[in-house]
């Protein structure tokens, strides 16, 4: 299976965001996307609370540093946008990123269901807007050519 790389934001008292491997169009008119987040992740959780997220679609040419920044560290425990400069607010006063990003998104939850591990989010698109040139990236290109090997 294909899978890309994505940062899904969301924002309680404070702006959060994850990485996931889980966005895809399910429906035209309206448009909607559905995305799925961990149980345990605090994304999942302001999610449920708010009912709002954006998408921002990663390039092929991210850095490792903002995968690792956005997948391997908890919202709990540090502040992830504290240093980003690289953000714009979407219409729904949500964040997104603006560097390596393809496109972003932003939806209002209209359904969601529990996976068990994860909870998937169908929202509806409220906005959206193309970003850049870039190609959009595949979990696949993430393993192969910007995941330092070891």
């Amino acid at each position: 299976m294909s899978y890309g790389l994505f940062v899904i934001t969301s924002k309680d008292s404070s702006d959060n965001g994850c990485i996931a491997n889980t966005c895809v169009q399910v429906g035209a008119a309206p448009t909607q996307l559905a995305i799925s987040c961990q149980m345990g992740n605090l994304t999942r959780e302001i999610i449920e609370k708010t009912g709002v997220f954006n998408v921002s679609v990663l390039t092929d040419d991210v850095p490792y540093e903002t995968i690792t920044h956005f997948g391997f560290q908890s919202g709990r425990d540090v502040d992830k946008f504290a240093d980003s400069s690289a953000t714009r607010r979407s219409h729904n006063g949500l964040l997104y990123l603006t560097d390596h990003t393809k496109a972003m998104f932003s939806c209002k939850v209209i359904s969601k269901t529990d996976l068990g591990s994860h909870m998937m989010f169908v929202g509806e698109v409220t906005e959206s807007k193309v970003l850049g040139e870039g190609t959009p990236c595949t979990y696949a290109h993430y393993h192969k050519a910007i995941k330092p090997k070891n």
